[in-house]
């Protein structure tokens, strides 16, 4: 799920206004349908009451809903003086008592949703749902016309995750690898200066038959990408590099792209484009925000489930690699150097383990 900051009365205004019993679920607020897909609410000012009557609206969001509210009132009153505090949480939502200039500094200069509860607009969740179906040999197509419609511009983001197996099998595909993982960086990364670093994790895999490139030259070439980059901040990578074995490699099958709040679904490779700017297969590509008006009205999922799916079992691997690393059947690296996974994931101040999802 997400991890809402929100203060106590605000949300208690959005709950009594949409759950009034004439009203129609079509008729309600977008931000309100997505408070009621979390798990959890995160509040300051937080009055928890002695007493709860039935028509207590946080009272009637949970007992509707399930979702349970939560006191972060130090953690958000520090948030203002501290902004660099919102990438703790790799999806964080900050939805707060501050300006409307104020929010919108903290979102540029760190790549999150913070906005002011004097103007909250929920459409940054409600990216396109779009469809791209590339065919073998076609050249209308490249990483930067499919990825527009969800990038730093329209959507912030601190994190980019590429998850393809496969990408590395090919020791003769090398350069076609490189070349499509610097255009998708390319095309997400923010262009304006940041005031932290951006993390990018490339999950791959070795080969049952031990075929494909190792991991120290995967991670070695795909940092020295970095300065082509030219961006105004730094960029860290890192590589998680799964064998057969490992209890992620199950998990990973499905390639995709994923930032804080958006995933692109890629049904068979990210091997996209080959050196020449050609489709290398027929597949479809479905760059995608959290949210569809379908998905809340409850038509169908939500794209924020498949992203919370999949982002919940990175995290809760990661957990379990910290704390058995000596039975880890895989490798790690950071910033183009193998390290143990240990050394990285045992830390608490890694965006994809701050929280638990």
């Amino acid at each position: 799920m997400l991890s809402i900051f929100i203060p106590q009365d605000t949300l208690e205004d959005i709950v009594i206004d949409n759950m009034a019993s004439e009203m129609e679920p079509e008729d309600q607020d977008v931000w309100f349908k997505i408070f009621t897909k979390q798990e959890f609410i995160y509040v300051s000012s937080w009055d928890k009451r002695d007493y709860i009557t039935e028509e207590d609206p946080l009272f009637l969001l949970n007992k509707s809903y399930g979702v349970k509210i939560e006191d972060a009132t130090d953690y958000i009153n520090t948030i203002p003086n501290h902004p660099e505090s919102v990438t703790r949480y790799w999806n964080g939502i900050f939805l707060l008592n501050i300006s409307e200039d104020d929010a919108a500094a903290i979102q540029r200069d760190y790549g999150v949703i913070c906005q002011s509860v004097d103007s909250m607009d929920a459409s940054v969740l409600m990216g396109p749902d779009l469809r791209f179906s590339p065919k073998k040999g076609e050249k209308d197509y490249s990483w930067d016309f499919m990825l527009q419609g969800i990038n730093a511009k329209h959507i912030p983001s601190n994190h980019l995750i590429l998850i393809d197996r496969y990408l590395f099998a090919d020791e003769d595909e090398i350069e076609m690898s490189l070349s499509n993982i610097f255009n998708m960086m390319d095309a997400m990364l923010p262009r304006q200066s940041l005031k932290c670093p951006y993390l990018v994790t490339l999950i791959i895999g070795q080969q049952e038959s031990g075929d494909g490139v190792g991991l120290s030259q995967v991670s070695r070439e795909v940092y020295d990408l970095i300065p082509r980059l030219k961006r105004p901040y730094p960029i860290h990578v890192e590589v998680i590099y799964l064998t057969y074995m490992s209890g992620l490699y199950t998990s990973t099958h499905n390639r995709c792209i994923l930032t804080n709040y958006t995933i692109t679904q890629v049904e068979h490779q990210l091997k996209a484009f080959d050196e020449e700017g050609k489709s290398t297969c027929l597949q479809t590509i479905q760059p995608q925000g959290l949210f569809t008006n379908s998905g809340l009205n409850g038509y169908c999922d939500s794209p924020h489930k498949t992203h919370h799916d999949i982002m919940k079992t990175l995290y809760n691997n990661l957990i379990w690699w910290g704390k058995n690393y000596l039975t880890t059947k895989s490798s790690y690296a950071f910033n183009g150097k193998k390290m143990n996974i240990r050394e990285k994931y045992a830390v608490k101040n890694n965006r994809l383990i701050t929280n638990k999802v």
